[in-house]
């Protein structure tokens, strides 16, 4: 099957599904978007090396840039990992054809490249060597581009790998994911301090390979070609015609979350709420937004922020400390994703609401999975702020205990009033979910810290009037767990008829 034939037979598949019309609105948005972000970045390109030199005289800006390829791609990796989905085209059901597997792969291998991930970032590195050739230094200009195009392949290949080595391994993959966020904080001290850090080791690297030494650019060809390598091997290992199929004993899992499974059937549906957001593209995407808000909660560690501050805020700016801060980065996880509880299993509820599960246990496992992502929101920043002693510490905790108090269940109390399955399989941005209940249910939640906030003048009343009234609901939390069994049990059939209407 020629090449062409392949590409047409992938255009058929785009187009000849119920949702085209959704799909190819999302893709219009993402082209949208693309636009405006590589817009951004051929400015930027534009400007830099008049940025370099006004804050760096006599620096060379393409060796610059190239101190910042190494972690632009190790987090724009993790980005990926968690944003998009596949792994660049479906070619399975061309196995049972006669084409040759290298010639699959190397289809494949191609098509991945063909993406608005690489197109964006391009914009930059093409407009910073354009502007280095109008200097004079086309063959430096050259090489950064070869480089740029490189480390863009690299992440390219070794995102699919990542993804699935996070689908199969949760606990390794929160592990590094913690490691990670870490070595970012521990970056920013070295930078600041002088030490070795990975800006050096990606300026000698691919500072080297865009002067021209033989080392550096020996190094980054070999490290290229090991990922291509080592993604067109895992290709040709993931190209089965039975997608069910195991390399373990039937009905085993390896994904390092069956000791938590067999705690008990309330911890079981808790683990398969899990591995449905890991394994699963759009709720993936729950998963990078509370990370990026956790972020950038950490980054609140670095202001110098007292006391007095928080006493003394008029009530716009103690809106936007509270607010933003403090009600959505640690309850960002249990709003996004709680949100869309159910909808997620529309596709499959009928399976899902005949599996021999009380419906006790079932509402258990959903509030334990939402705690605990409310309890990972609050730990990762923790140590930042109580390391730098930062006061914002009263607002992190405050709300962390008002949204695992009483956020989580009003949200798992609102998603009752779902009615419309949502694929978990696409990533687009048009997939909604609003439900009048669910609003009358959630809003009014949202408003109840504020009224403490704005009711008092004395800091130990506004923030100890939210964290007691959190706290109070912890501990009412079997009080919850009972009218969230009878909630369910209520709704359980319209979402049923719902569900299977939307699908329609």
């Amino acid at each position: 099957m020629p090449l062409w034939s392949l590409l047409r037979h992938r255009l058929h598949a785009f187009v000849r599904v119920p949702f085209v019309g959704r799909r190819g609105l999302s893709l219009i948005l993402g082209g949208f978007l693309a636009l405006y972000l590589g817009g951004g970045l051929v400015l930027l390109g534009v400007v830099f090396d008049d940025l370099v030199r006004e804050a760096a005289p006599g620096a060379d800006p393409l060796l610059v840039a190239s101190r910042g390829l190494l972690p632009f791609a190790l987090a724009y990796a993790a980005v990926r990992v968690f944003v998009e989905s596949g792994i660049g085209a479906e070619l399975r059901p061309y196995l049972p054809l006669p084409v040759r597997r290298s010639g699959l792969v190397a289809v494949l291998a191609a098509l991945s490249l063909f993406s608005l991930w690489n197109a964006v970032p391009l914009a930059f590195v093409a407009t910073v060597c354009v502007e280095a050739a109008l200097d004079g230094a086309l063959g430096p200009a050259l090489r950064f581009g070869l480089v740029g195009v490189g480390v863009l392949a690299a992440v390219t290949y070794a995102t699919p790998m990542l993804r699935r080595g996070v689908s199969a391994r949760p606990v390794l993959a929160a592990v590094g994911l913690f490691l990670l966020v870490a070595s970012a904080g521990l970056e920013w001290v070295n930078v600041g301090g002088g030490v070795a850090s990975l800006l050096d080791v990606s300026g000698w690297l691919f500072g080297g390979a865009v002067q021209g030494r033989l080392l550096p650019a020996s190094a980054a060809g070999v490290g290229l070609v090991g990922i291509v390598g080592g993604y067109a091997r895992w290709l040709r290992r993931a190209m089965v015609v039975d997608q069910n199929r195991r390399s373990g004993t039937a009905g085993r899992t390896s994904d390092g979350l069956d000791w938590l499974a067999r705690r008990g059937p309330v911890w079981r549906e808790a683990v398969l709420e899990a591995r449905l957001l890991l394994r699963n593209a759009q709720t993936r995407w729950t998963f990078f937004t509370a990370l990026f808000f956790v972020l950038v909660i950490s980054g609140f560690a670095v202001f110098p922020i007292e006391v007095a501050d928080l006493r003394a805020a008029p009530p716009l700016e103690l809106i936007n400390i509270t607010l933003f801060p403090g009600l959505f980065a640690t309850g960002v996880f249990a709003i996004y994703h709680g949100q869309n509880l159910f909808s997620y299993e529309g596709t499959g509820v009928e399976a899902c609401m005949a599996r021999p599960v009380s419906a006790r246990h079932r509402m258990a496992g959903k509030l334990l999975f939402l705690e605990g992502g409310t309890l990972f929101c609050f730990l990762i920043p923790l140590p930042t702020l109580l390391l730098s002693q930062n006061p914002f510490l009263i607002v992190h905790t405050t709300f962390f205990l008002y949204n695992a108090g009483v956020v989580v269940p009003a949200i798992i109390a609102g998603a009752t009033f779902n009615r419309k399955a949502l694929a978990v399989d696409e990533q687009t941005f048009m997939q909604t979910n609003f439900s009048g209940g669910r609003v009358a249910v959630t809003f009014p939640l949202f408003v109840v810290p504020f009224l403490f906030l704005f009711s008092f003048d004395r800091l130990v009343l506004q923030f100890g009037g939210v964290a007691a009234l959190g706290l109070l609901s912890l501990l009412a939390l079997p009080v919850w767990l009972r009218g969230l069994t009878q909630l369910y049990d209520y709704n359980r059939h319209a979402m049923l008829r719902g569900f299977r209407a939307s699908r329609n």
